[in-house]
């Protein structure tokens, strides 16, 4: 393959090796879809980043943050994350010292997939309280 290039007023033909072409048609093919969905309640702001590869796996990783001033009396809480394709948790956990949950799942290729419009809801309990957070994608 050739193209043209102008220099000082002359044209010159470069060749471009077969290589990267191919390097270039290859890191195309590797692309990924992520999708972001955020939302908050009067105590909670949770985060979901859903990572979509080209092989069809799946990666959601979310953040879960508590708004209060004492993490520490919070306690262990239960979390729940439900999705037009299923859903995960996960309970007695406990925030860091910074006032965060930050989790992670995966799914392969022969899970159901989530979609840009999808409803998310992150339902969380502690201390005998229960909130539901609705994630909107925020693109």
């Amino acid at each position: 393959m050739c193209c043209l290039i102008k220099k000082r007023g002359e044209i010159f033909i470069k060749k471009i090796p077969l290589f990267l072409i191919v390097l270039l048609l290859f890191l195309s093919a590797c692309s990924s879809k992520t999708f972001t969905f955020s939302g908050e309640t009067d105590n909670w702001s949770a985060e979901l980043k859903v990572t979509q590869t080209n092989d069809d796996y799946e990666t959601q990783e979310f953040k879960l943050q508590y708004k209060g001033k004492d993490n520490n009396s919070v306690g262990k809480i239960t979390y729940n994350i439900d999705t037009n394709a299923g859903g995960f948790g996960k309970g007695d956990v406990e925030l860091n010292k910074d006032g965060f949950l930050i989790g992670k799942s995966e799914a392969n290729p022969t899970n159901a997939k989530v979609i840009e419009k999808s409803e998310v809801k992150m339902t969380v309990e502690w201390n005998g309280n229960s909130e539901t957070i609705l994630l909107s994608n925020i693109r």
